[in-house]
């Protein structure tokens, strides 16, 4: 069973964008879109680039800008190769202005 863990404010995280915390032994990237919080691994399933060093957003989806590999945010599914391994997606709550993460 996943543990809820509280990783920052709401407002510690940018607007259209993201921001990697660790939680545990797990670096979590945790975005705003749109006003809604979503979490994914921050690791690239190609070749492990850390995302919040190496990314770009575009709405929904971010690229790990080492090789070009890009992700849904809120699935983790692979758009552009060459990674073909989805990303792990965590599930997130807001509750005021807190923002937990289950792992």
């Amino acid at each position: 069973m996943a543990q809820k863990v509280r990783v920052a404010a709401f407002n510690e995280i940018p607007e259209e964008g993201m921001k990697a915390f660790k939680v545990g032994e797990k670096k979590v990237a945790i975005y705003k879109i749109a006003g809604k919080i979503y979490a994914t691994s921050n690791e690239c399933s190609h070749e492990q680039c850390q995302m919040d060093e190496h990314h770009e957003i575009h709405f929904d989806i971010v690229e790990c800008t080492c090789h070009g590999s890009q992700f849904d945010i809120k699935t983790g599914q692979v758009i552009t190769p060459p990674a073909t391994e989805k990303i792990a997606t965590y599930r997130t709550e807001v509750n005021g202005n807190d923002v937990s993460v289950y792992i």
